[in-house]
């Protein structure tokens, strides 16, 4: 039996995180503690999260427009690694032969992935590691600051994501934020620039829009 996952939240469609329309799976817990995170309120292992894998591979079946990939996050997914295992295996058999890439952030280094969770190499097409250090936060492709690392692991990934072209092509993609909004929270959901957010905050603030809760200060 899979181990249920500490899930934040999913969204649809993202279209700024990967190639074209994307699925996107946040899991809850972290013991990283990157300075600097945005998603602060993704550290917390809440056992009120506690989701079957089954139900996110249910959503992911019921999604209604093409999916070109699925983008996983938190969090630190490899935090919960039984449960990542699972999630990848439904997500392998539900995608098929279908062209469907799944990138996967972590903030661990390649190699301590490569020799803690060998699988992973196997399980994913793009995998965005490193811990994100704010310090280096700039207009980077797919990454929140320069010194992360794109990993192309199949040749799906290659054909989509060029190393040559990279940065030309996804970097652009710093500059849009996607919104979703649920019955009690606005999330936004891509790569803002450091200080981005707290000036977010200020510019709603003037208007008279004042924020119970935000993820980065959680």
């Amino acid at each position: 039996m899979t181990e249920p996952i500490l899930l934040s939240r999913l969204h649809f469609p993202v279209d700024n995180l990967g190639y074209g329309s994307r699925a996107g799976i946040w899991f809850q817990g972290c013991t990283i503690y990157c300075r600097g995170c945005i998603s602060r309120d993704t550290w917390t292992f809440d056992p009120a999260t506690r989701t079957d894998v089954e139900a996110v591979l249910a959503w992911l079946r019921r999604l209604d427009g093409q999916v070109d990939g699925v983008t996983i996050s938190g969090g630190e997914p490899t935090d919960q690694p039984e449960a990542l295992l699972g999630l990848l295996a439904g997500i392998a058999e539900w995608r098929g032969d279908s062209e469907i890439d799944v990138l996967m952030y972590s903030g661990r280094s390649a190699d301590t992935l490569r020799h803690g969770l060998p699988w992973l190499w196997e399980s994913v097409d793009i995998l965005i590691s490193e811990p994100y250090e704010a310090s280096r936060a700039a207009g980077c492709a797919l990454r929140g600051s320069d010194n992360q690392r794109v990993n192309l692991l199949t040749e799906l990934a290659r054909r989509r994501y060029p190393a040559e072209s990279l940065e030309s092509t996804y970097a652009p993609q710093r500059t849009k934020i996607g919104v979703h909004v649920d019955l009690e929270s606005i999330w936004l959901v891509g790569l803002p620039h450091h200080g981005d957010l707290p000036k977010l905050r200020d510019h709603l603030t003037e208007r008279g829009v004042e924020l119970g809760r935000t993820s980065w200060l959680t």
